[in-house]
């Protein structure tokens, strides 16, 4: 009976000897994994502070090159460099923020052609990955008419179309249309209208609420030609 006893106990004692066998492996393997993940963070922190300190110590170098790349107008890589200067918190960098501005418009200027498909989202996001979120300013486009062309009574309703774009969303529908002639004529992103001869500057603003932005346009309205008025009372 004692035997049995010791030789169980026995069996107890080398199972509780395996188990913390098991367990400080998986302890010492632990601890190795979070030493390891820690000396990988810490040579990665290493690294990030290598590259920021060659780029700032490289600045102007970049800055020229960046410079040479806006003057060709190559505007993708223009922007890839500007979130490198985000990046390293040089944002303010020289006329860093004119450019980011003047690329900004540049797009935008781009899609007035398609202003009836143009998507909003992309421009604001656009402007979001050049850091440029503190811009509160509106941006006002005329679309339609050409500047200087010429109407004739007999071509009413003339078409004014354009648009007006902030990073907090289009304004466009706010519009306000007026004549240097006939005062305010009308509201709204499209309208049709009926404008006294004579040479008219059409001015679009609109506003977001906090700034407001307008764009002029020349246009002319010349009655109609003898041979017109004759054909249309006929």
């Amino acid at each position: 009976m004692l035997t049995k006893k010791i030789k169980y106990n026995s069996q107890v004692a080398l199972m509780f000897i395996v188990f913390l066998l098991v367990l400080f492996s998986l302890v010492f393997r632990f601890i190795g994994d979070m030493r390891s993940e820690s000396i990988k963070k810490k040579a990665d922190e290493i690294e990030r502070q290598r590259i920021k300190t060659e780029f700032i110590s490289t600045i102007e170098n970049q800055y020229k090159q960046m410079e040479k790349l806006y003057q060709a107008k190559e505007y993708d890589k223009v922007i890839e460099v500007i979130k490198v200067f985000n990046q390293y918190g040089k944002s303010d960098y020289k006329d860093l923020a004119k450019i980011k501005k003047e690329i900004r418009l540049f797009y935008l200027k781009k899609k007035l052609d398609f202003i009836p498909k143009i998507h909003l989202n992309e421009y604001m996001q656009l402007s979001k990955d050049m850091e440029i979120e503190e811009d509160k300013s509106t941006q006002v486009f005329i679309r339609i008419p050409r500047y200087g062309q010429y109407f004739y009574p007999s071509d009413f309703p003339i078409l004014l179309e354009g648009i007006a774009l902030s990073l907090t969303g289009d304004f466009s529908d706010s519009i306000i249309w007026t004549s240097s002639i006939d005062g305010e004529i009308g509201r709204g992103k499209r309208l049709s209208v009926r404008l006294s001869i004579g040479e008219h500057i059409i001015t679009a603003t609109g506003t977001n609420t906090v700034t407001t932005g307008s764009m002029e346009t020349l246009l002319y309205i010349e009655a109609d030609p003898v041979f017109i008025k004759n054909n249309t009372r006929n």
